[in-house]
């Protein structure tokens, strides 16, 4: 569980294991360091220079040998807070050139078909969809957006309520029951007949089919004739679709 939140923050594996390590030996010596976390030799000293970096690791000289300490764990969170401050700063830069780079890019046509991977990927369509504030229509859900996403999906749901983003879902039966409470989302449950590999989900003139495979992707379709055939799909299946 500890190691687990310090990769959410931002650490590797192996440098969260060398700062765990170091919380119980104290000053060390890279030799003990290497003992305990079993990691290559080689590779200690880069990674300790990350750690030193991000201020969790710090490091003293008796006689002429280095002894590395971790900082205390209140250290994480200034560590995080930094991250957010530089965050916001690149957030700032970039709205300043974002009208430069918005004529940069050409125009799309009207129709475009792009395909985005990974978790990255599936942030990027969310985040597209919280932009567009249009009410959203999806069907074939497992649930499976929380379980690759995990507090970022609460993230979102959270951000479309916010912007009263209005969300009509079609699970697959025994699929999630994560909405139910939620004032912005209608959900309803389709027979197992219907199920399909896939989780579909049609907003404004686009419509964004999700694969949940080891290395998920969602290929994007912006078209108004394509969103509104899948609408009317989506449209058939929700009178199918009960209330649990």
């Amino acid at each position: 569980m500890r190691k687990q939140i310090l990769l959410k923050i931002g650490l590797t594996s192996n440098e969260a294991d060398i700062y765990l390590a170091l919380l119980e030996m104290d000053a060390s010596l890279v030799s003990k360091i290497v003992e305990k976390t079993k990691i290559n030799r080689t590779n200690i000293y880069d990674l300790l220079d990350k750690l030193i970096n991000k201020g969790l690791v710090s490091y003293v000289i008796k006689n002429n040998r280095k002894y590395f300490r971790a900082a205390k764990p209140e250290r994480i969170l200034r560590y995080l807070e930094e991250k957010e401050e530089k965050l916001s700063e690149e957030k700032i830069a970039v709205q300043q050139i974002l009208p430069e780079l918005e004529k940069i890019q050409p125009l799309f046509k009207e129709e475009l078909v792009e395909v985005y991977e990974g978790k990255e990927g599936l942030k990027t369509i969310l985040e597209d969809i919280i932009r567009t504030k249009q009410t959203t229509f999806t069907y074939g859900s497992q649930g499976n957006f929380s379980k690759i996403l995990d507090f970022y999906f609460t993230h979102y749901l959270k951000k479309l309520e916010k912007n009263k983003i209005m969300m009509k879902v079609i699970f697959n039966s025994g699929g999630s029951e994560k909405f139910v409470g939620w004032k912005f989302v209608d959900a309803r449950y389709i027979p197992n007949a219907y199920k399909t590999p896939t989780e579909t989900t049609v907003y404004g003139n686009k419509v964004a089919i999700f694969l949940f495979t080891e290395q998920p992707r969602v290929i994007l379709v912006t078209s108004k004739t394509v969103s509104e055939s899948y609408r009317k799909q989506f449209d058939i299946l929700w009178k199918i679709a009960k209330k649990k």
